[in-house]
Order: C-alpha cells, then sequence, then structure tokens
C-alpha cells in the first residue's frame, strides 16, 4: 500500500523562508535610492564540524546575486555583502562579529541561527537600531523589547491554532503530543486547552534529552496503541524519529503522523511512501506556482555545483529554504 504523505517532499524546504529575500528587500527598499549606491548587508554563519558546506550560507550568496542580476527590483542599488563565521552556540563570538559588520556600515544583519546567538546579535541591533533578519523561531517576550527586527518564522499563534484545526479536520479524539523542549508546549498550546472546548484526549510525552534514542518511548506508545501522534521537533530529530519508526514497525496504515517543522518534506520521505503510514506537514508556498517553480529550477541549478550532504535530502532543504527566504 502506498502511504499518504500530504505535500510532495523534497521541495517544501523552501516553504520556511520563500519570504526572506522579499523582507529584506523591504528593508532596502526602504533607504531612499535617488543616486546609484553600494549597499551592504551582514551575515553571520555558524559552521559545523565536517559539514562540507554551509548551506545557509550559499543561499545567502545566491540571493543577493539573483537580486544584482534583476535591475527590475533596485535599479540604482547594487547589494555586496559581509560574512563572518563563527561556532554553534558562540555567542560572545556573534556579538563580537556583529560588532565588527556594524563597523562597517552595513544596512542590515541575516543570521545567526542558534537561540543564544540570536539573541546577543539581536541585542546590539536594538540599540543601534539597526534592522535584524531571523530565520528561526522567535520565542514570544512579554516586554517586546526587540524592535528592531524581522523574523520570517510564522507567529507561534498562528501555527498553534493552525494544529488545532488540522486536529479538528481530521475528526481526532485521541491525540499523542510528542515534544522535543519546552518551547513545543508554546507552540501547541492551542492544542493543549483543546480538551476544555472540545471532546479531545491529549496525552502529552517528551523526547529523551540528549539521547537520539527514542525507540523505548515509541515501544509504550506502540503498546498502548496510540495511532494519532504529532511530533514538534527539528527535522534532524524528525529524520532519527522516522527511522525509528520504521524499525519498531509502526509505519503502518494504521498510524498518522504529524510534524510540526516546517522543513519535513525536505527530508528523503521514499523510504517510507509505500509503507502505509499517513503522515502530515504544513507548506507554506504553492510549488506548483509559476514563480516558485523558476525559483527551484535555478537553485536545483546552482546546488549542482555545491559538494553533496551526507544526510539525503536535507541539503535540498535547508539550502533552498534559505535562498527562497532571501528572494
Amino acid at each position: 500500500m502506498e502511504s499518504t504523505l500530504r505535500c510532495e517532499p523534497r521541495l517544501s524546504a523552501m516553504d520556511t523562508s520563500r519570504g526572506l529575500l522579499f523582507l529584506l528587500l523591504y528593508v532596502l527598499i526602504g533607504i531612499p535610492q535617488t543616486f546609484q549606491q553600494v549597499l551592504r548587508i551582514g551575515g553571520i554563519f555558524e559552521t559545523v564540524e565536517n559539514e562540507p558546506v554551509n548551506v545557509e550560507e550559499l543561499a545567502f550568496k545566491f540571493a543577493v546575486t539573483n537580486i544584482n542580476r534583476n535591475r527590475t527590483l533596485m535599479p540604482n542599488t547594487t547589494l555586496t555583502y559581509d560574512i563572518q563565521r563563527i561556532n554553534l552556540f558562540d555567542s560572545f563570538e556573534a556579538s563580537r562579529r556583529a560588532c565588527d559588520q556594524l563597523a562597517l556600515g552595513v544596512a542590515a544583519l541575516f543570521g545567526p541561527s542558534h537561540s543564544s546567538s540570536v539573541s546577543a546579535v539581536q541585542s546590539i541591533c536594538n540599540a543601534l537600531e539597526v534592522p535584524h533578519i531571523q530565520t528561526r523561531w522567535k520565542h514570544p517576550t512579554v516586554d517586546n523589547k526587540d524592535t528592531f527586527y524581522i523574523n520570517l518564522y510564522p507567529d507561534y499563534a498562528a501555527i498553534s491554532r493552525a494544529i488545532l484545526d488540522l486536529v479538528l479536520y481530521y475528526n481526532w479524539k485521541i491525540v499523542t503530543v510528542v515534544y522535543e523542549d519546552s518551547t513545543g508546549l508554546i507552540r501547541l498550546q492551542e492544542l493543549i486547552k483543546a480538551p476544555s472546548r472540545y471532546n479531545i484526549k491529549i496525552k502529552i510525552r517528551q523526547l529523551p534529552s540528549g539521547n537520539k534514542d527514542a525507540r523505548p518511548l515509541l515501544k509504550e506508545m506502540k503498546k498502548g496503541k496510540e495511532f494519532y501522534v504529532i511530533f514538534d521537533c527539528s527535522h534532524e530529530t524528525a529524520a532519527e524519529i522516522l527511522k525509528q519508526i520504521l524499525s519498531m514497525g509502526m509505519m503502518t496504515e494504521y498510524y498518522h503522523y504529524f510534524f510540526t517543522t516546517l522543513d519535513l518534506f525536505a527530508l528523503d520521505l521514499e523510504p517510507y511512501r509505500y509503507s502505509g503510514v499517513n503522515m502530515t506537514g504544513f507548506r507554506l508556498l504553492n510549488i506548483d506556482n509559476p514563480q516558485v517553480s523558476s525559483v527551484i529550477e535555478k537553485w536545483s541549478m546552482e546546488r549542482l555545483q555545491a559538494p553533496p550532504k551526507p544526510e539525503t535530502g536535507l541539503l535540498d532543504g535547508m539550502m533552498t529554504a534559505r535562498w527562497d527566504g532571501l528572494t
């Protein structure tokens, strides 16, 4: 039996950040362009050991190049960039590199991605009133002290409502929620509050922290006949979870899995296509749109020049996502 995979695989990673370039243009076009000028933007990217290429950096460069090629977008302006590379979780280095770029007079800062580094760079951008372009989910704050930023990720409340709408649409009466960290509970809050308003029973479970082996948890779920499951986790974790679900014999027509990550279909889902399982994920863009198709074609040609990444599927998704957000 062929599985029901909502949204075609391998293309949806564009969904998470198609708006990135448009939003960058929104920031930059607001700057007067009555004469020819060169506008510099800064990019801060984390490096990962043994990773042959930083996909976000490649997408960033590709986007800037395409803006410059299309002279109808900013006819009096040429974009240049300054790129700085930092280690993961190094917020001090992120702050230092951001200061270096601001000293060069950049019009906006793009990145980094990890939360601690993002917060450090955002604080500097707030103080100096420079737009900070973010591509990751932003934790809601009470004081709203962050003002000079553009976040491309859908608002957590909108995602939360969409998840509840999906559960109601499928008429699920018993749902298991599996989350990776506490931020997942924020994204799932509308569903978690659902039992008080709807006839829905919810069981909440957490993935083991610091341990990629979720099989003991999956074994409990299998024993409990928990067939409708929502996973809130990164796409990297989703890739591991799917492999373990398959090994546990839980890829059958009885199960329906929903993954909240917007990069689910950046993964290689082909191994699960004929298992019979139902799998659902959100996609923000209509890939049948001619403009989007054109972007896919351009990026497909570009990525052929980049070295492949060992994890099948992730290179396609993340690279396309970052460049597409910038365009």
